[in-house]
């Protein structure tokens, strides 16, 4: 007879739980990911219009230079916005994992309880085992020691 733990539908479903919130953390971290990306791009857009600025100051273009405040205040909005969202995502990320400690911790518990389990069955095999050899050899002990009457 095989062992076969009485909560196995529950450890299922406590791993397949515990996959979900894994992929929703991954998807998660993609997204943080992501808006460190436009971050980095606005700021590298910033960089570049200021250059640029540089450049027009030194040509003596004035009316491309006096658009360069506005051009700079919407980078630094859109600059203030991904990290503002960043932040969110952040803390959006963090009760995912909080989420996924306690699933992690459900999971973990009906393990052992599957290890105690399996271990008390082994041992209940163990027991039966040595009985029946016990058994067997009574019997080979009493019928060498019972006298043939032929």
């Amino acid at each position: 007879m095989a062992f076969v733990f009485r909560l196995n539908q529950l450890l299922q479903i406590a791993l397949h739980e515990e996959n979900e919130v894994k992929d929703r953390l991954m998807r998660k971290d993609g997204e943080i990911a992501e808006l460190d990306k436009k971050i980095q791009e606005s700021k590298n857009q910033q960089q570049t219009a200021l250059e640029q600025q540089q450049q027009d100051l030194l040509a003596g273009d004035l009316v491309k230079v006096r658009m360069y405040p506005a051009y700079l205040s919407m980078l630094k909005k859109q600059e203030t916005f991904y990290a503002d969202e960043k932040e969110l995502q952040i803390k959006q990320r963090q009760k995912i994992f909080d989420e996924l400690v306690e699933k992690q911790r459900n999971r973990k518990t009906f393990e052992k309880l599957r290890e105690a389990d399996e271990a008390k069955y082994k041992k209940e095999m163990a027991k039966k085992e040595q009985s029946k050899l016990d058994e067997f050899a009574n019997r080979k002990k009493n019928s060498l020691l019972e006298p043939d009457n032929a």
